[in-house]
């Protein structure tokens, strides 16, 4: 799961390259991922996160889909005092979201949910996509794959040292830990349109 995971990540970029002269092409691709994860996360993990947290479950979703909200106006403050602490701040966010990713990667194995795994690895198309549009214009080709790279390095620090990272070793923690994921990724598709202003 974690070699794939990494695999798509750097295939967004790859795809995104290919599909740019083609943009009916990705507009249809990008609408059919977000349809896939949303579909996923409705009919997978919800459930699975409902019978192991009860009614606690959606309030973690919430606070994982205000999370990315919060980062953003802090980046947003950060940027009108100092250029600097803005990139720094998106810098530390993005490693800490790719460390997240690598612990719910292994969160998912340790309680079998492949629905969970899945939907990391399939969110990591549209995060390297991203990347790529934001980073190379701005600092060139050879920063965004650098960048890329240090998100695959925390991604896997994330999974090998996932015991400091999910709050519990137990189903609760670990499903409470997710909760927290899927609302994070739940925000990235359904807000992902501000990325290009």
């Amino acid at each position: 799961m974690l070699l794939l995971s990494l695999i798509t990540l750097f295939a967004g970029p790859l795809i995104y390259i290919w599909l740019h002269d083609r943009r009916s092409l990705a507009e249809a691709f990008d609408r059919a991922l977000v349809v896939i994860l949303l579909s996923i996360i409705a009919l997978m993990l919800i459930p699975e996160m409902f019978e192991v947290l009860g009614w606690a479950a959606p309030g973690l979703l919430i606070v994982g889909y205000l999370l990315p909200w919060v980062l953003e106006q802090l980046i947003r403050q950060a940027a009108q005092k100092l250029h600097l602490a803005s990139l720094v701040a998106a810098a530390i966010g993005l490693l800490l979201h790719e460390i997240l990713d690598g612990a719910g990667l292994a969160g998912s194995k340790l309680q079998g949910s492949t629905g969970m795994a899945l939907v990391i690895i399939l969110h990591r198309f549209g995060v390297g996509m991203i990347i790529w549009m934001v980073m190379r214009p701005a600092f060139g080709g050879r920063i965004a794959w650098l960048t890329l790279g240090g998100m695959g390095a925390a991604t896997i620090v994330g999974y090998e040292f996932s015991e400091f990272f999910l709050p519990l070793a137990g189903d609760t923690g670990i499903a409470a830990f997710q909760a927290v994921i899927v609302g994070t990724i739940v925000h990235s598709l359904l807000h992902r349109g501000h990325v290009h202003d």
